[in-house]
């Protein structure tokens, strides 16, 4: 760890949030100054979802991966959502009024995910390389594309689950590129960067719509999961996923209650980012989609062509990827059996899916937030929502159909009932829905209190 390396890693996420701002400039637009500072979270993760994507769309075209590529493909970014900006007419912002009141609780709420934050930083300052999968080949690859500026077939072959997507090794050869050298020690500092820039980005959509208390109970609640705590800072794609697909998951369902298209044209770049992250995204992907097709039956006419549009955005970003590696044959994208054969196998049924829910509704891993989800639903129903906890039930119940399939796919293996992640990635899978869960519990309850899904809001938040 050096302070150049800190300094780069600063450099780098201060580019991806201007990134960011121009692509939330281009898509939705800020009336102020407050407004802006309110969505920076927001804005920093559109850019990393933004560069990831686009960086990997340039390993797979066979562009030499350098640090003036990066620059380049940022400010391509930032000018084309400047360009939309402009070619709708969004009107300068001004400073506007300052950020509305808290109350003692919330401020003291808010307070205590900040010193946690703090504490993992200088955590992630000298945290070694240990993760089996990170040391493995989540850093070889970025080392390689580091070094070899680009995607050597030689190489990823060779690797473990090489067919993996690269986004979040591209993102570490970025922040090799900005430190000056392959530090991986520093490098967990980038995990730390996703982290608070996942936390900023679920406060600043959130905070006009729910009570502080609602919002930084949650928040406190799925970081300090023993589970967070203790893998969130791994320079793996594991977490990133999760924020991504969280973040997703979340403009979809603020598109089905307000219906501004810039959160459906956010979450289409998520979920497109979610799919080049790992090869599980896919899965959470489609649940998302799923579950908001089921959400909005009542107004099928005009949902679910959107809908259906942006899932084939977010898809034609992810299909370069497959289509390279299935041109350089490489193997490994789906279980052994392909996901079928299952009939034969009904054996696997219940163990799969109750080594999912072992998972899943473990204290020892995640306390009980699962538990408090499946509350906050309920009330939800009972104060007369209906799309929001609909929505809600549906993306977790799809979710843990789709885990107890990928236990139940793997037919070589004999998965067993305690998690051992050494065979069983049923730990990692599940860690989605904790991440999601910050997001969507405290919309979940405030509609419970209303009474009612959460009204449209006359801002453009």
């Amino acid at each position: 760890m050096t302070v150049r390396s800190l300094l780069g890693l600063a450099a780098l996420n201060l580019f991806a949030l201007a990134v960011g701002a121009g692509l939330l400039w281009g898509l939705r637009g800020w009336r102020s100054w407050w407004e802006l500072a309110r969505l920076a979270g927001l804005a920093y993760m559109l850019g990393i979802a933004g560069l990831g994507v686009a960086l990997t769309l340039v390993l797979v075209a066979g562009i030499q991966f350098s640090l003036a590529t990066i620059l380049l493909t940022g400010m391509a970014l930032a000018g084309a959502g400047a360009a939309v900006a402009h070619r709708l007419g969004r009107p300068r912002p001004v400073l506007g009024t300052g950020p509305r009141r808290v109350g003692l609780a919330g401020a003291a709420l808010a307070v205590l995910v900040v010193v946690y934050l703090e504490a993992l930083f200088r955590a992630a300052r000298l945290s070694g390389l240990y993760a089996f999968d990170a040391w493995s080949f989540w850093v070889p690859k970025a080392k390689a594309i580091y070094f070899f500026g680009g995607l050597d077939e030689q190489f990823f072959s060779e690797l473990p689950n090489a067919t993996y997507p690269p986004l979040v090794p591209t993102l570490e050869a970025s922040a090799f590129h900005f430190m000056g050298s392959p530090d991986v020690v520093t490098l967990h500092v980038q995990f730390w960067f996703f982290l608070a820039g996942f936390v900023a980005a679920v406060a600043g959509l959130l905070a006009t719509r729910v009570p502080p208390v609602l919002l930084w109970t949650f928040a406190l609640l799925a970081l300090v999961s023993p589970r967070v705590v203790g893998r969130t800072l791994e320079p793996q794609a594991d977490f990133t996923l999760d924020y991504l697909f969280a973040l997703a998951a979340l403009l979809v369902v603020l598109w089905l209650l307000e219906r501004r298209p810039w959160q459906l044209a956010g979450a289409t770049l998520f979920l497109g980012a979610v799919m080049l992250t790992k090869r599980e995204g896919q899965l959470l992907a489609a649940c998302v989609v799923a579950a908001a097709l089921v959400a909005s039956w009542r107004d099928w006419r005009t949902a679910w062509p959107r809908l259906g549009l942006a899932s084939a955005c977010a898809l034609a970003l992810a299909l370069p990827w497959r289509a390279w590696y299935v041109s350089h044959d490489l193997t490994g994208e789906f279980p052994s059996s392909g996901g079928t054969g299952l009939l034969e196998n009904l054996d696997r049924a219940w163990p799969s899916f109750q080594s999912v829910l072992t998972s899943a509704f473990s204290t020892d891993l995640w306390t009980v937030v699962l538990p408090l989800v499946i509350v906050a639903v309920v009330l939800a129903f009972i104060g007369g929502a209906r799309v929001l906890p609909v929505y809600a039930m549906l993306v977790y119940a799809f979710a843990l159909a789709g885990f107890t399939w990928g236990i139940w796919s793997f037919v070589e293996l004999e998965v067993p009932i305690e998690q051992d992640e050494a065979i069983n990635p049923v730990v990692r899978l599940s860690a989605s829905l904790i991440v999601l869960s910050a997001a969507l519990v405290p919309l979940l309850l405030d509609a419970a209190w209303r009474g009612a899904d959460p009204p449209r809001r006359p801002e453009a938040g």
